[in-house]
């Protein structure tokens, strides 16, 4: 072979070793973390963590035509997360968790901790308000691949899921807890500090949640949210403002054959000023369960744990409205590989009762890896 060929194949083999060395340098950095864990630190910190997860998911849409102007299947990267936990002293902890999705970055979790007494600690930042069971359930163990559509309606009316404030939360006495939360109100990254231009959701007004948990022995649990969002504008003689609470009832029953049920029951209501009507109210409930069945011994290569799960869930928008609820029932299987990685099946069937409405059936697939 020729000198000049040879120089122009080391060329291209280390132009190949530059573009997968930041990937590489990722891996390393993540096993070497893992595999010996006391060696990473902080200049602050006597105790650091990392963690991470990533989600690979394909949907498919069945009533979707082949020739259609959208595509009806395919894979989206669900989550690409990377967590960071720190203990500063026995006081003092805070979390950072950054997500991408879809090759978007977000913050999702950014908070700090003060411990203020043995069963009392006080939060600030940006994490999830204390409603609906489901939703304070972590992405890295969802009975289902998604959440409920009751838990996505309280989403996007922004009454749960993540939000900028403080909380003071911890126990009552053993066996009940509490969390009592003051934020904006306008989700993930809402900010409503000085000379923000007012919206809907970003105003003067705030919202107040609180939750109550009743641990009813080893396999049951209770709780009990509320919340109201101070919602709208108020701009020269233009006023919107508002405001949207709701009135959520939970169980868990966690039972040691690998059986998991959990379900809720949420009331709330809409004043005339958002509706741009009349006072609306709506319903929501759910009910999801799973079993789970692990072999004696952990294969990490082999199938390790057999899933199956399934939830209704039943969504009434406008309860002074007739046929504009919607009833969803979600089902499939799931294999674990290890501990610490999931793959899941799932058929999702909306129907709506609304005239003239049709169905959809979508299958969801889901590959989960918690680093």
């Amino acid at each position: 072979m020729k000198t000049g060929h040879i120089v122009k194949i080391n060329e291209e083999f280390l132009m190949k070793i530059m573009r997968i060395a930041p990937v590489l340098a990722v891996v390393l950095l993540l096993a070497g973390t893992r595999a010996d864990a006391q060696e990473v630190s902080s200049s602050n910190a006597v105790k650091w963590d990392l963690s991470g997860r990533i989600q690979l998911q394909h949907t498919y849409d069945t009533d979707r035509e082949a020739d259609a102007s959208s595509t009806n299947n395919g894979f989206r990267i669900r989550r690409a997360r990377l967590q960071t936990k720190v203990t500063l002293n026995s006081w003092v902890q805070a979390k950072i968790q950054i997500d991408v999705r879809d090759n978007k970055p977000r913050l999702k979790d950014a908070v700090g901790k003060f411990k203020l007494a043995k069963n009392v600690a006080f939060r600030f930042g940006q994490f999830k308000v204390p409603v609906w069971r489901e939703e304070l359930r972590s992405s890295a163990n969802l009975l289902l691949v998604e959440r409920s559509a009751a838990a996505e309606f309280l989403v996007d009316e922004l009454l749960s899921a993540r939000h900028i404030g403080v909380e003071l939360n911890g126990k009552l006495f053993k066996g009940l807890s509490f969390a009592v939360n003051y934020s904006n109100g306008a989700g993930e990254g809402g900010r409503e500090d000085a000379s923000r231009s007012k919206t809907m959701s970003v105003n003067n007004g705030k919202m107040v949640s609180g939750r109550l948990n009743a641990f009813l022995g080893k396999h049951f649990q209770v709780g009990i949210s509320g919340v109201s969002n101070s919602l709208g504008v108020n701009v020269d003689s233009l006023d919107s403002r508002g405001t949207a609470s709701l009135l959520a009832a939970d169980f868990g029953v966690y039972l040691p054959l690998g059986l998991d049920v959990e379900g809720g029951l949420a009331l709330g209501s809409k004043s005339a000023e958002l509706t741009g009507g009349t006072d609306q109210s709506f319903l929501l409930a759910d009910i999801t369960g799973r079993w789970r069945h692990r072999f004696k011994k952990e294969n990490t290569g082999l199938v390790d744990a057999l899933e199956l799960a399934a939830g209704v869930s039943y969504v009434e928008p406008n309860a002074d409205l007739a046929d504009d609820e919607s009833i969803h029932l979600r089902f499939g299987p799931a294999v674990y590989f290890g501990k610490h990685a999931r793959f899941q099946v799932n058929g999702e069937l909306a129907m709506p009762t609304a005239a003239g409405a049709s169905s959809t059936f979508l299958v969801r697939s889901q590959f989960t890896l918690n680093l």
